[in-house]
């Protein structure tokens, strides 16, 4: 469980893992350089349960934290856990006992979103694939959407550990679960999806990807740097990296981020010379950034889908 500055949530966290009717686990917290409270939340809990255990490092970001604990696990399965989410009581029993009848390498589940006040209301839960995949298809179906929540997750330690563990690069942070699933899958784990809903991901204003833009970024990075690897079309390819760049430049502009959207809007369009739409979007972006979503979602990319579909019924025929 990594934590930074938790100590508003950390509490309800730790006690969902003491309330798990399967017994047998450790929970390994590791403070990234917190500055409230959070150590002393821990250190009660640990003080009365010896099966959790506080470790501090200078603040290193989520993988890095996922990482120390890793590091200082000793079962042959690993569970992940944020510290502002919850397990249900029964989330490691149900996925133990799937673990051992499908013979997977990766296990995960539905869950449940709660939105704090102030978060902006959506999804009430995730849209996983149920039932066994291997890790080709999965790897292709990941790059396309990333499924899989991380407080879902049990898994394999020998397959985490030979796939690299989560990568600690500045540009994967936030989204370092997702790579990690996309290197399990091309190291070849199979995954199980289970459609019971075994968690709580609470969504909240103080969250470290509560902003879109802060899940795209790295997801954007993601995908750019597996895709290659991925036996999609290329039509497929660059559908989703074309989506996930307009979807971010969408995002820093409803943020007030307009510089910044510009220079995304600059790799874009490097990246996809030939797309008329990226084009109009510079010239747009130059004269009325302000009135560059509205213009976008409700002429360039509904004429855009039009052209499309009158090309696909003329190659048709």
């Amino acid at each position: 469980m990594p934590a930074y500055n938790a100590e508003k949530y950390i509490g309800d966290s730790i006690q969902s893992v003491i309330e798990q009717t399967y017994s047998n686990w450790e929970l390994l917290v590791v403070d990234d350089g917190s500055t409230d409270k959070t150590a002393d939340r821990v250190r009660q809990f640990a003080a009365h349960d010896s099966r959790v255990k506080y470790f501090f490092q200078q603040n290193g970001r989520q993988a890095k934290a996922r990482n120390t604990a890793i590091a200082q696990s000793s079962g042959t399965l690993l569970a992940f856990l944020d510290s502002d989410d919850l397990w249900l009581p029964e989330k490691l029993e149900r996925q133990l006992q799937t673990l051992d009848a499908t013979n997977v390498d990766v296990v995960y589940s539905n869950g449940v979103i709660i939105y704090e006040p102030g978060a902006k209301p959506g999804a009430t839960d995730f849209p996983v694939v149920a039932g066994t995949v291997d890790g080709q298809t999965m790897f292709d179906m990941l790059l396309l959407l990333n499924f899989i929540p991380v407080q879902s997750v049990v898994a394999r330690s020998e397959i985490v550990r030979n796939a690299g563990q989560f990568d600690e690069s500045l540009s994967f942070n936030g989204c370092e679960d997702y790579e990690l699933w996309l290197k399990l899958a091309m190291h070849g784990a199979v995954f199980h999806g289970m459609t019971d809903h075994l968690i709580k991901y609470r969504r909240h204003p103080t969250a470290t990807t509560y902003k879109n833009s802060a899940m795209l970024k790295p997801m954007l990075r993601v995908v750019s740097h597996h895709i290659n690897a991925s036996t999609l079309d290329e039509n497929k390819k660059r559908t989703r990296l074309r989506r996930l760049y307009r979807d971010l430049i969408a995002a820093l502009i409803e943020e007030g981020e307009v510089a910044e959207a510009q220079e995304f809007l600059r790799e874009f369009s490097a990246w996809d010379k030939s797309g008329v739409v990226t084009s109009l979007q510079k010239l747009l972006m130059r004269v009325s950034p302000r009135s560059f979503n509205t213009i976008s979602r409700e002429c360039l990319y509904r004429a855009e889908w039009h052209l499309s579909k009158l090309t696909r019924r003329s190659t048709d025929n």
